[in-house]
């Protein structure tokens, strides 16, 4: 989806299933030399005064809170965070050095200069990780491309708030639709996948530029994937329950075990916001109410420490309880069969610099893995096969959406991996079938 305003003139136009190929949804960083100043790319579009006032409502903004506006045009988020919900600071990061002068003057006329800053910057090198609040007024590829910057330097619990553009499959954990005026010139660009919610271009929560405003809020979850292991004193005696958890951005799912006099394994559905964490394990074959495991507590480095209530023929007994995270190494080349051809792909995770990074390797092809997300315990990825530098696709049997998420059991990686084939182009026959597998990579020795 696209957003432009030129001047003070809003035109409401619809463009259909095209690829707005020429239009880079992303910032251009300002060159540092004499020359004249870049551009945004973003076209620039104010918040109307009303969706200022929502998206901070939805976030909660308060006086302990410091709020960063990437993007920040006018300035106007940043100073009635501050000045309308008593935000203890705001910093506005934007490009256009005119818009800075402009934001830094409205500061002044609303008497808030003391507590608001405004940065003269490219919001993808900025460092907004002091951030309690981040909001965003950019377009779907940009909030993509901010998504694992976002994830791996807000703090847990961190809220993201997003005026009409979504995350992905990331899906809101708030939400609000409000009636409004038809909004500035807007295109939805064609993808097969706008209504594929597992994978990055799903688009289906996104506003159609129509009669409403979506507003949509996302709370930066901690990193819960991994082999969980603690201790449970039951009237059986002492039992261990072995937790295995999968992280996809805050969705996640896993199995536990309970090995001792029971020895019980089943499913876990677990709800995680920020560092707060509430599981439910459901044993395998069992009527409901005879045995169930419950817990209410909060994740910090490799630790969870809360309250587990284990149900037995209908009695609860609440305790607390502990459980620690076991280290995860998952440095090396892993290698699978592909899911496009006869063949043998890898996929190579490296430190550098103290984070992980990951290259996808098939054939002569080698591509850089952006869109990874190291949860400490296990990992998520993207990855968008097919796309060129310029930002076309090239369709091939091999294009479309790689979905992977694994944990590290005693060094070996276990988890899922997802195909989905980019399909046909627009007036074909629609996409293809995905391709959804247990994932058990094999260790390429050096």
């Amino acid at each position: 989806m696209f957003i432009m305003k030129t001047g003070r003139t809003v035109l409401g136009i619809t463009l259909g299933a095209i690829t707005l190929a020429a239009i880079a949804l992303s910032y251009v960083r300002r060159a540092e030399t004499a020359g004249p100043p870049a551009r945004p790319s973003v076209p620039y579009v104010a918040t109307r005064n009303d969706t200022v006032q929502d998206m901070l409502w939805i976030a909660n903004v308060g006086k302990d809170d410091v709020v960063y506006d990437l993007g920040s045009g006018d300035g106007r988020i940043a100073i009635a965070a501050v000045r309308d919900c008593g935000a203890r600071r705001a910093v506005g990061v934007e490009i256009d050095p005119n818009r800075i002068g402009e934001s830094r003057k409205n500061a002044q006329d609303a008497r808030v200069t003391g507590r608001v800053e405004f940065i003269e910057g490219d919001l993808f090198t900025a460092d907004f990780r002091q951030a309690d609040v981040v909001t965003l007024f950019l377009g779907h590829q940009p909030n993509i491309k901010l998504r694992p910057k976002m994830l791996a330097i807000l703090k847990p619990g961190t809220r993201i708030v997003s005026h009409q553009f979504g995350m992905g499959e990331w899906q809101p954990d708030k939400e609000m639709t409000v009636r409004t005026v038809l909004l500035g010139m807007c295109g939805v660009m064609w993808s097969p996948f706008h209504d594929n919610p597992r994978v990055p271009d799903y688009a289906a929560n996104e506003s159609r530029c129509r009669t409403n405003d979506k507003i949509m809020m996302w709370i930066v979850p901690a990193p819960v994937a991994g082999i969980w292991r603690g201790r449970i004193e039951t009237e059986d005696g002492p039992q261990d329950l072995k937790l295995t958890l999968y992280q996809r951005l805050s969705e996640v799912s896993g199995r536990f075990q309970l090995s001792g006099k029971t020895n019980l394994a089943g499913g876990v559905q677990v709800d995680l916001w920020g560092d707060h964490v509430r599981f439910w394990c459901h044993p395998a074959n069992m009527g409901y109410g005879r045995s169930e495991l419950r817990f209410d507590g909060h994740v910090r480095e490799n630790t969870m420490r809360g309250t587990l209530a284990v149900e037995e023929e209908g009695r609860f007994q609440e305790r607390k309880w502990q459980a620690q995270r076991g280290k995860a190494d998952f440095a090396g080349t892993w290698e699978w069969p592909c899911a496009s051809g006869p063949r043998s792909v890898q996929l190579r995770i490296e430190r550098r610099d103290g984070r992980l990074v990951a290259t996808y390797f098939d054939r002569d092809r080698i591509l850089s893995v952006t869109d990874f997300y190291d949860w400490a315990g296990g990992f998520y990825f993207t990855l968008l096969i097919g796309r060129e530098d310029e930002g076309s696709i090239r369709i091939t049997e091999d294009t479309g959406w790689l979905i992977g998420e694994a944990v590290l059991d005693q060094g070996a990686l276990q988890g899922k991996i997802e195909f989905h084939p980019y399909g046909d182009m627009p007036g074909g026959a629609g996409a293809y079938k995905p391709v959804i597998q247990d994932w058990t990579p094999r260790p390429v020795k050096p």
